[in-house]
């Protein structure tokens, strides 16, 4: 597996594109169940027929999601069935019943104890496969430690610091510290980048080649730090597509019918923002003020980053009658279309601020229409 870092963001863009669109359906065509608040869970007895999502401090599932379940929460438990994908963004992760095709999770730390039938792909801290786990695609992690004691029918596949493997698997492919223990049975390949040789217990076996290749500890964290920035920025931004698909699609129509006015209230927030707030800020009255206004103006911008690729889509499918509309393929196709912008020089870059002034501006003028009319 070749290390990934931000040269080679271009190349792996479209890769990452092909990731995306089998990791996520089309919210479009999808009836789903929504639920927020401090604790959100399913019962034994509930049935969801369709897709489930949910945004709380903890959420338990006992019960049984035919579709696929996205979660945002700092803990997530998932005791019932899954019939499609699960997706989480969390700080620890449990997985004891059955997920009917992918898992994907971005977070602290994932245990994983009952069955996934198709692929496992994890951006976090740890990751901990139980013994009575088994995996019936590839295992992708990117991050702390790895600990594969469950069967895999795939490849194991990633870059970490630790990679420990104790059970039957596909083959190994792997950037980091590799250990081949006791009951390790790899079908296939090893191969692995690392300083240091393969740590292999007498009792490992390996069907295969081994093969090694050094790599530079701060290349495989620069690349580490990219693609985890890549997912968890579209990761974001699918978050908010869907929780706003309306007020969205509503700031296109109002960017589109005005963008004279939208690019001068975003030069106006982006330039005259944080002079404001420095301004506030050296005085002994104005000094809270001036502390909330930064934060305002702070917080605009981080929107707008993160509603750039749904625009950028919008702008691109626009072109297209056929497909003209705020759907996944949209933010898909903005998410690319910016990740390739960023990579080119000037031109990019250029382009990239305007769409990012524009953004903010038509937020910011919505803001004023709604105040506005409340007055």
């Amino acid at each position: 597996m070749k290390n990934l870092n931000l040269k080679s963001i271009t190349a792996s863009s479209g890769l990452f594109a092909i990731l995306v669109l089998a990791i996520f359906p089309l919210f479009a065509s999808a009836e789903t169940v929504v639920r927020t608040g401090s604790n959100v869970s399913v019962s034994a007895s509930q049935i969801v027929e369709n897709d489930f999502y949910a945004a709380a401090g903890g959420v338990t599932h006992s019960g049984e999601v035919r579709g696929d379940m996205y979660v945002i929460a700092g803990s997530v438990t998932v005791n019932g069935q899954i019939g499609e994908d699960l997706t989480v963004m969390g700080g620890t992760t449990n997985v004891h019943n059955t997920v009917g095709d992918d898992l994907r999770v971005i977070g602290g730390e994932v245990v994983i104890a009952g069955e996934v039938k198709d692929d496992v792909f994890v951006l976090g801290g740890q990751l901990h496969i139980l013994s009575t786990a088994k995996i019936g695609g590839n295992v992708y992690f990117y991050g702390g430690e790895a600990v594969i004691e469950g069967n895999v029918l795939g490849t194991v596949m990633g870059q970490a610091d630790r990679f420990t493997v104790n059970s039957a698997v596909g083959g190994v492919d792997v950037i980091g510290t590799l250990e081949l223990q006791d009951s390790a049975v790899v079908k296939g390949d090893v191969r692995y980048q690392s300083e240091q040789d393969v740590t292999r217990s007498q009792g490992a076996t390996v069907a295969g080649d081994v093969a090694r290749a050094d790599v530079a500890i701060s290349d495989s964290k620069e690349g580490n730090f990219s693609l985890f920035a890549m997912v968890a920025w579209f990761f974001t931004t699918l978050c908010l597509f869907f929780l706003f698909r309306g007020r969205i699609e509503h700031l296109w129509h109002l960017l589109r019918r005005e963008p004279a006015k939208s690019g001068l209230f975003g030069l106006t927030a982006i330039i005259a923002g944080p002079v404001l707030s420095f301004i506030l800020l050296v005085t002994v009255l104005g000094v809270w003020i001036g502390f909330l206004t930064l934060l305002t103006s702070v917080l605009l911008v981080l929107t707008s980053m993160l509603l750039l690729p749904i625009i950028i889509g919008r702008l691109v499918v626009s072109f297209f009658p056929k497909w003209d509309k705020m759907n996944f393929v949209t933010v898909l196709v903005g998410f690319v279309a910016t990740t390739l912008l960023c990579s080119l020089p000037w031109f990019g870059g250029l382009f990239i601020f305007i769409a990012l002034v524009m953004t903010v501006g038509a937020i910011a003028y919505s803001v004023y229409l709604s105040v506005r009319n409340l007055v």
